[in-house]
């Protein structure tokens, strides 16, 4: 069902490192992801990307994902977990 991916936009940022003549790097930030899924594009901006005709999963680099039955077989994860990810949950540095 996975088909074309295309990338929009994007910008030149600075990357917050220097050159040895302390001149700044850039990088290149791609601003989204879709890729076309059931003849429609899918916007892949979250963690986990689900085509609305199908429900087909994406990455964020709209990359198919294994279906959601094998979510979390090699980690003990449940299904729960993982769609949890884009909720805003915090990660605390101890």
């Amino acid at each position: 069902m996975s088909g074309e991916i295309r990338h929009s936009g994007g910008e030149y940022v600075d990357s917050g490192l220097r050159d040895v003549n302390g001149k700044p790097i850039e990088k290149w930030v791609r601003s989204s992801t879709e890729v076309k899924c059931c003849d429609e594009w899918v916007y892949c901006g979250g963690f986990t990307n689900t085509c609305p005709s199908c429900g087909t999963d994406y990455n964020m680099s709209g990359q198919q994902l294994a279906p959601r039955s094998q979510w979390g077989e090699d980690t003990g994860e449940s299904l729960a977990d993982i769609l949890d990810i884009d909720s805003g949950w915090e990660y605390e540095n101890r």
